[in-house]
């Protein structure tokens, strides 16, 4: 009888929790010619949004850094504050955001541009980063609908060698709480950018020094 009740219990705990959790979708693409290139230095740009704070936008620049620093400990890695530091003597981080602006609608990168921007900031290679697509949606318990929080993030690496894209990784993430959560608000979105930036991580080439 306490056995029996004791699976009822547990049934019932796990039907008022639901089945919160989190995941990911990563598409990767890499130049079948990348390990051609000799790298030594690599720059990585200050994330690009619309969508969070200046705050949050340093966090997720920090997370970023600290997990290719792991990953590609043999390169030297120029932060995001130390580049646009140099853009900014050059003056031109104006010129670079509004190649961003074309790079990101068109998929295109401007050659010319990314040698002098690489120049500028002494990187033989650059990651720059983009978050768009995000979803929050709240749940309701009453309706037994889940709170979920969804976004897409797309990093990709080019080189000032010759302004190719060498590599490219987008990841659509999301977090999700239980349909019976007794809070069922969508996470928050740092949490989801979190887990893309795990995934995009993971994902980075091996590159030749």
């Amino acid at each position: 009888m306490k056995k029996y009740l004791s699976i009822c219990i547990s049934t019932i705990f796990i039907f008022i929790c639901g089945c919160g959790g989190s995941g990911t979708d990563t598409q990767n693409y890499q130049d079948p010619t990348l390990m051609n290139y000799k790298i030594n230095s690599i720059a990585i740009l200050p994330i690009r949004n619309s969508y969070i704070s200046l705050t949050e936008s340093k966090e997720i620049n920090r997370y970023f850094m600290t997990g290719v620093s792991r990953k590609i400990s043999k390169f030297k890695i120029i932060s995001p504050d130390e580049a646009i530091e140099k853009l900014n003597n050059d003056s031109l981080v104006e010129k670079y955001f509004k190649y961003l602006v074309q790079y990101s609608s068109s998929g295109i990168p401007n050659t010319s541009i990314v040698k002098e921007v690489g120049k500028s900031i002494g990187a033989d290679v650059m990651i720059q980063g983009e978050i768009f697509g995000i979803i929050k949606k709240d749940g309701d318990i009453w309706d037994n609908t889940e709170g979920k929080t969804s976004c897409k993030v797309r990093y990709s690496m080019i080189t000032s060698i010759d302004g190719n894209v060498i590599w490219e990784t987008t990841t659509e993430a999301y977090v999700k709480t239980g349909a019976f959560d007794f809070d069922p608000e969508a996470p928050v979105l740092m949490e989801v950018l979190k887990e893309a930036m795990d995934d995009i991580i993971e994902s980075m080439p091996v590159l030749k020094k």
